[in-house]
Order: C-alpha cells, then sequence, then structure tokens
C-alpha cells in the first residue's frame, strides 16, 4: 500500500523533526537574554564603579581628588559643589565663582549652593549678584534656621539692615533658641535697642526680659530701660516677678525713682497688681493682705536658721491676715524685709503691730529701718515679749541727704540670745510727716 503524504502516518515523523528546532531556538533566546543581562550587569558595574571611585576621591579632600570625583561623576552637582566651596575657603573666587554656577545648573534648589554663590559675589564686590544669589537661596528652603540665619547675616554685611531685621524677627518667631545669638549680632551692627525691639523681637513678653538681661552690661545703661518701656507699650501680661531682676538692676544704678515708675507699670500689664503700688504709704502690703511676692519693692524673705515665715488667715490686727513668725534658737533676724524708695532730708512717721505668744527671750523682736548705706538703723523699736495683744511699735526719723532707699526689717538686737516661741507682724506703714493724716 502506497503511502498517503497527507494522512495520519506522516504525522509522528514531522513532528520529531520540529523538536530539535524549537529547542535549538529556546536555547538562542536564552542565551541571548543571557548576553544581554551581563551586557546590563556591564554597566551597571562599570557606573557603580566609577561612582565608588568618585567617591573615593572626593573624601580625600584635595583640589587634584575633587577634580577627579567631578570628571568621573560630571553629572554629580553635589562635588562641583565641593570643588567650588574648597576655591571659596582658598579665596579663588574666580574657580569658586565657576564651580558653584555648575552646582547650581546641575541641581539649583539646593540653598548652600547659592549661599556660597553669595558669599563668592560678595567678595568680588558684586553686590546684584549677592542679592541674586541670597533670594535664591530663600526660595530653595525659606524656613530651615541655617539657611534663614545665613542669608540675614549676609544682608547685613550688605547694608540691607532692614530685609535683615525682618528676616531675623521670622527667626527668632519660628526659634527660640536663636534669640541670644540673634540678638549678639544685631548689637553689633547697630547699637539700637528701639530698632532691635521694635523689629527683630516677637511680641512676647519673655523675649523682651531676655533683651533686657542682655544689655545689662553694655553702653549705655539705658539701653535696657528703652527695652522695658517697649514691653510696657506691649500691654501683654506676664507675671511679675519676671520683672524683678530689672527692678534690681535699676535699684544697683541708685535709680530709684526709675525703680518705682517701674514698679507701678507692673499694672500695666497686670491689673490684679495695682494692689501693690503704694499711694501716701510708702509701705508695700503693710496689711498682708496680699500674697507675699518676695521680690522688687514688696516683702521679701531670706530663710534664716532658727525662724520660719507664714501668712496666717486666722489672726490679724486689722483686715483677715497678718505675717507670722515663730523662732527656735537664735536667730539674730527674721529673714523678713522690704526696700523702701523715700525722699532724702525727709521726716517720716513709722507704725507697725506686732503680737507675741509665749514668747521666751530677754531679746525680742522689733522693727528696724536702716538707710543702705549708714551702719546705724535710723529707728529701732521697742520688742514684744511674753503673751501680749496687738501692740503698736512707732517712731520718727529723718532721712539723710544721701539715703533715698531704706531698709525695713524684723530683727533681734542682739542677736545671740536664745529665743523660742511665735509673733505676728500687721498694719505697717511709713509716710513723710506732713503726710501724716492724723495730724492736723
Amino acid at each position: 500500500m502506497t503511502p498517503d503524504p497527507g494522512g495520519t502516518l506522516a504525522g509522528p515523523r514531522s513532528e520529531a523533526a520540529a523538536k530539535p528546532a524549537a529547542r535549538a531556538a529556546s536555547l538562542a533566546a536564552r542565551i541571548a537574554l543571557l548576553l544581554v543581562a551581563l551586557a546590563a550587569a556591564g554597566l551597571y558595574l562599570r557606573a557603580t564603579s566609577r561612582a565608588y571611585r568618585a567617591f573615593q576621591w572626593a573624601e580625600n579632600f584635595t583640589p587634584d581628588n575633587l577634580k577627579t570625583a567631578a570628571r568621573l561623576e560630571p553629572s554629580d552637582a553635589e562635588f562641583r559643589y565641593r570643588l567650588g566651596r574648597y576655591s571659596l575657603l582658598m579665596q579663588d573666587f574666580p574657580d569658586a565663582i565657576a564651580d558653584l554656577k555648575a552646582a547650581i545648573a546641575l541641581n539649583p534648589y539646593d540653598a548652600r549652593y547659592w549661599l556660597d554663590l553669595a558669599s563668592a559675589d560678595l567678595a568680588t564686590d558684586n553686590p546684584a549678584g549677592t542679592r541674586q544669589a541670597l533670594a535664591r537661596a530663600m526660595e530653595a528652603d525659606p524656613t530651615t534656621p541655617e539657611v534663614v540665619w545665613q542669608t540675614a547675616n549676609y544682608e547685613l554685611v550688605q547694608g540691607e539692615t532692614e530685609l535683615a531685621l525682618r528676616r531675623f524677627h521670622d527667626l527668632v518667631e519660628n526659634d527660640g533658641e536663636t534669640l541670644l545669638a540673634v540678638l549678639n549680632v544685631c548689637w553689633r551692627a547697630t547699637r539700637d535697642p528701639d530698632l532691635i525691639a521694635e523689629k527683630v523681637l516677637p511680641a512676647r513678653p519673655d523675649d523682651y526680659f531676655t533683651f533686657i538681661r542682655f544689655l545689662w552690661n553694655k553702653r549705655p545703661p539705658q539701653a535696657a530701660d528703652k527695652v522695658w518701656s517697649h514691653l510696657i507699650a506691649l500691654k501683654r501680661p506676664f507675671a511679675a516677678p519676671l520683672a524683678f531682676p530689672y527692678l534690681d538692676y535699676l535699684i544697683s544704678r541708685g535709680e530709684l525713682g526709675q525703680a518705682q515708675e517701674a514698679w507701678a507699670q507692673l499694672a500695666v500689664a497686670n491689673p490684679e497688681f495695682r494692689p501693690y503700688v503704694p499711694s501716701d504709704d510708702r509701705i508695700v502690703n503693710g496689711g498682708f493682705e496680699l500674697d507675699l511676692l518676695n521680690g522688687g519693692l514688696d516683702w521679701r524673705y531670706s530663710p534664716q536658721q532658727g525662724a520660719s515665715v507664714v501668712i496666717d488667715d486666722r489672726r490679724a490686727h486689722s483686715g483677715n491676715r497678718s505675717l507670722a513668725i515663730t523662732f527656735e534658737g537664735a536667730p539674730g533676724d527674721s529673714g523678713v524685709l522690704q526696700l523702701v524708695p523715700v525722699r532724702a532730708n525727709t521726716r517720716y512717721q513709722f507704725s507697725g503691730f506686732m503680737m507675741a505668744e509665749d514668747l521666751q527671750t530677754i531679746s525680742p523682736p522689733r522693727f528696724a529701718i536702716h538707710g543702705v548705706s549708714r551702719s546705724q538703723p535710723y529707728l529701732l523699736t521697742d520688742g514684744v515679749t511674753g503673751a501680749h495683744g496687738w501692740q503698736e511699735l512707732q517712731g520718727e526719723f529723718t532721712t539723710g541727704p544721701q539715703d533715698d532707699l531704706l531698709l525695713v526689717r524684723v530683727v533681734r538686737v542682739p542677736g545671740q540670745r536664745l529665743i523660742r516661741g511665735k509673733i505676728w507682724v500687721d498694719d505697717v506703714t511709713l509716710v513723710p510727716k506732713i503726710m501724716n493724716r492724723s495730724l492736723p
């Protein structure tokens, strides 16, 4: 029988012949894919090797190494920037400008590149280029404190004081930790406390107090007073104890009238402070109805061994409260005092009430009034002993020609004697004799 070429007997031979061809094609495809992969791997290894070598060259910080790194990786802006920065440090300004511009062309979004270009332009007396570079630095990174800081400093050097102060204001407002550094720079540049208070300081009382402390050792000494005036003009509330160091500063300068004025101005920012402002009576809080502020022109208390002080709201000569002092041992001083500004060559009348309970001593507590420049007291009242009711202790004296600040204290003279027991103090007053309303 003659085989039928189109019949089923021809199928198996045809399939068998086709399998080797298919395997050959598949092998060729896999080989081609492998060759492509090897080629890609070669390109990658070559690229990474070049980048690694460039990094190694750049880490060895010399001009030749940096140039080699930049040549190996011409698309890497950082290598060109490093080369430009090196030239800038070496004061090779033309090369620095060329490399920094090349880095910027590769990456215009890094503020460091623009800031160093501004420095190079400034060194080569190119103010227009400096201004443009600073503007682009702020566009690239307007919030990072280091960028704002450097930009503002460059603007100060260029004489763009108004713009620089605005930037410093923004910097301090957003990052309060920069305040002292900003104050140092702005003070050296302007020596103008009014300008700095108006243009740099945010409307935060704490920042004004920092500036006041900064100015204590500067000249003229009145610079701190100007900042205080700006602070009061804010009419922003603040805790009165924040002002106590400034008041002590005024007192140490002998500016007692100004200290009294500043004390009264505390009520502008804090209306609840008004009861602490004296009128005819020079003693502040003489009835102890207000909390003791322990500073300024209110009562101060310095803890003493053998004497403890509290406000007592159960006993009072008048009102609702008094000052209670408990003694045990041999304290010469209760630790209680008040600084009282007065007028020189003026007659004053003092009065204060004390009450004792089971007080055992031969050296009782009493009121003492000193001028800060005198070793002898103007007035040393009688004391209280035993268990007596309220007693008024009083006296008159005339201040000397140099005494415009007095110390009112509760003391024991002599102070070496043992004492045990408790006293109460209330209704302490000090008025000029001509203003004593008990007189005709």
